[in-house]
């Protein structure tokens, strides 16, 4: 089968991604797709991993599309093989990268995890240029048009408070990092089990208007951090 693989009209990247195969599944199940994953992949991040890991799925790790799974599977995958997920890739994947697919939905693990559990049967996938960040001078400029913003990889500076269940940036930011993420400094502990550090951070930002992120949806926006940078202790405002 074959499906379109132009993006919804409300799409602002005017490509698909991840978040509209969850939005809207019935438009997508059992085609083939063609779709930018710019999200986190959580699989093997080195060729020895690759080699030693027992499965071979790679999730994508989906901020706006909290509750639903998607997974990306090898050619190989078969929905009736009770040892499809120990089939494996033959390269380490990371994003930001493009697959082509088949978008199938895997109906034993839908009915024993109680949600939909998706997968993407690949047949190719290449890596894409990451996109350069541009700095973000102020959160307000976010909360005037939060879908403007949405997905835009961005240099930010601000205060960082991590405590219990708490990542936060300026408040209204669930910090939340890439596999791999570049650390630069130090943090500054506040207090026992508690930091409140002044950072600099280049990510990916999340801020579709119809979602709330982070710990319980307590969160506006989320950004995704490929490199934070400690530049020292801070007060909260």
């Amino acid at each position: 089968m074959s499906c379109s693989s132009n993006a919804p009209a409300d799409s602002p990247s005017g490509k698909l991604r991840p978040a509209d195969l969850v939005k809207s599944p019935k438009d997508f199940l059992d085609h083939n797709v063609d779709l930018e994953i710019i999200e986190p992949l959580s699989g093997p991040a080195t060729p020895q991993n690759l080699a030693t890991a027992e499965y071979g799925r790679i999730r994508i790790e989906i901020p706006d599309a909290m509750g639903t799974e998607i997974s990306l599977v090898p050619s190989a995958f078969r929905v009736e093989d009770p040892n499809r997920y120990h089939r494996k890739f033959d390269r380490v994947m990371a994003s930001p990268i493009r697959v082509k697919g088949e978008f199938l939905i895997d109906p034993e693990m839908t009915q024993s995890m109680h949600r939909p559990v998706y997968v993407i049967r690949v047949a190719s996938w290449e890596p894409m240029a990451r996109e350069a960040a541009v700095a973000l001078p102020s959160l307000a400029e976010v909360k005037a048009n939060p879908a403007k913003w949405d997905r835009k990889r961005i240099v930010y500076e601000g205060i960082y408070e991590t405590r219990f269940e708490v990542a936060a940036l300026d408040k209204d930011i669930w910090l939340a990092f890439e596999p791999n993420a570049e650390v630069a400094g130090t943090p500054v502990e506040a207090s026992p089990g508690r930091r409140v550090n002044r950072v600099r951070v280049t990510g990916t930002l999340y801020s579709n208007p119809n979602v709330r992120y982070g710990h319980l949806g307590g969160y506006p926006f989320e950004l995704q951090a490929s490199k934070i940078e400690y530049l020292g202790a801070a007060a909260l405002p």
